[in-house]
């Protein structure tokens, strides 16, 4: 790997999604080097709590006790956005790495839905990539889909399931007979919901989503000032 360029990156958000990204990262750098002839290296990690106890292990001085930092390092080539929500630290931070001239990855539907057209123009103004796959039914995947491969078909109507935990929450009360919050509880335990369930269960979350599917299918516009 002597020859292979390095991209550097940094993750701001260490959830279930981040923690994941960071240790899948390490454990398959040599991998994903052959595969894509770049080398990724986390750089700099960031969260809310500095002192909660992390399912991995890292150097001290990757961490960044303030995010924007990442923002404007000259070394850092992609952040990636994962502490959700659509204002706040999340918005300052996409909004400022675009505009700096960094590549985002997000996965954050609120934020998407809610400023999606107005980041996408500022990405494309500074020749950067604004990639939001995750943020909508990733494992499948279907933004990717709809953007690239069916760019020349006419779509009349979206439909699907576009929450695993809700659907795994009625899924569990009709199969096994669970009242709704043993459902849910299970579904905690199994990583399928946030401790904070709130944007799963309340309809927040496939509201975003169809949002985001519904702007990229109709060309609707979901663009907020910001």
């Amino acid at each position: 790997m002597r020859n292979k360029k390095k991209l550097n990156i940094a993750i701001i958000g260490l959830g279930k999604i981040g923690s994941f990204l960071f240790k899948y990262l390490k454990k398959n750098k040599n991998i994903l080097a052959k595969k894509t002839n770049v080398i990724p290296n986390v750089l700099f990690i960031s969260a809310r709590n500095n002192k909660r106890k992390r399912p991995f292990s890292f150097n001290k001085s990757m961490w960044l006790k303030n995010p924007l930092k990442s923002t404007r390092d000259k070394n850092v080539d992609i952040i990636v956005e994962l502490i959700g929500g659509s204002e706040g630290m999340a918005k300052k931070l996409v909004f400022e790495s675009l505009k700096n001239g960094k590549h985002v990855v997000t996965a954050n539907k609120a934020l998407v839905a809610k400023y999606g057209d107005e980041l996408s123009k500022i990405a494309e103004r500074n020749k950067v990539n604004f990639e939001f796959e995750a943020a909508v039914c990733g494992g499948v995947p279907v933004v990717r889909s709809i953007k690239e491969g069916l760019i020349a078909n006419k779509i009349h109507k979206i439909y699907g399931i576009f929450n695993g935990t809700s659907n795994y929450i009625l899924s569990s009360m009709d199969k096994n007979n669970l009242s709704f919050k043993d459902a849910l509880t299970e579904s905690q335990k199994l990583g399928y919901a946030e401790s904070n369930p709130a944007s799963d269960i309340n309809g927040e979350d496939v509201s975003s989503k169809l949002k985001i599917l519904s702007s990229l299918s109709f060309k609707s516009q979901t663009h907020s000032p910001s």
